[in-house]
Order: C-alpha cells, then sequence, then structure tokens
C-alpha cells in the first residue's frame, strides 16, 4: 500500500487593489495583495494549510512588502481596509522605471527608444 503525502508551496492572490503613489519609484500604480502558505496533501488532496504570509506587491517598480497579518487577515475576510506604510515591511525593492530623455524641440520628457516626440512629432 502507498501513501501519497506531501507538502506543497501555495499562492492566493486576494480580491484587494488599493491606488497609491508608489515611495519607491514615485509613479503611480496599485498594491496587489497575495497569500502565501504551504499546503500539506495526502493522496492530492490538501489536508492541512501553514505557514501563512500576506505579501504586497506594487504594480509600478514591483517592489514586494510582507503585510502585518492583521491586515491580511482582515482583507481574506472581505474588510474594508486601507494599507498604511506603517503595516508594509519591504523585502525586496522593484526596478526603477526607463529613463526618460527629454525632447530637443520642444523639451517634452519621454520614454527612452522613441524616434518622433509624442508631443510635437519631430524626428528625435
Amino acid at each position: 500500500m502507498f501513501i501519497f503525502l506531501d507538502v506543497h508551496p501555495f499562492e492566493k492572490k486576494l480580491d484587494y487593489y488599493q491606488t497609491i503613489t508608489c515611495d519607491q519609484c514615485g509613479h503611480f500604480g496599485r498594491y496587489e495583495v497575495f497569500q502565501l502558505s504551504n499546503r500539506m496533501r495526502l493522496f492530492f488532496i490538501p489536508v492541512f494549510t501553514f505557514g501563512k504570509q500576506f505579501i504586497v506587491r506594487t504594480t509600478c517598480c514591483g517592489t514586494v512588502y510582507q503585510l502585518a497579518d492583521e491586515v491580511g487577515k482582515a482583507i481574506t475576510k472581505g474588510e474594508s481596509v486601507t494599507i498604511e506604510l506603517e503595516d508594509l515591511t519591504r523585502i525586496e525593492s522593484g526596478v526603477a522605471h526607463k529613463v526618460e530623455e527629454v525632447c530637443p524641440h520642444c523639451g517634452y520628457h519621454y520614454a527612452h527608444g522613441a524616434n518622433y516626440c509624442p508631443n510635437c512629432g519631430q524626428k528625435l
């Protein structure tokens, strides 16, 4: 007789979005909240979940934070919550946005790599 028992990491995206101005990169974005945990499975059926933690990722630059447990639990219950900077602990800094350049004709700031100015249409 065989017993199939394993522990598998599990990630669940929670239904929570908060619009922010990122303190890391300064751009507009939003917080996306994930619940990370481990699941013990018996015959591929989840039996026990342990090691829960809540992670927040910004959509603008991808900075990752650990969220306070009480705020994460409130989100899973569907309560109206606003995430404050005090509730977050930075785990990983995100990638800054691309370098902007300035049009020599009109002074407009544009993303690196453009062939024509999006403001005045002149060749760069």
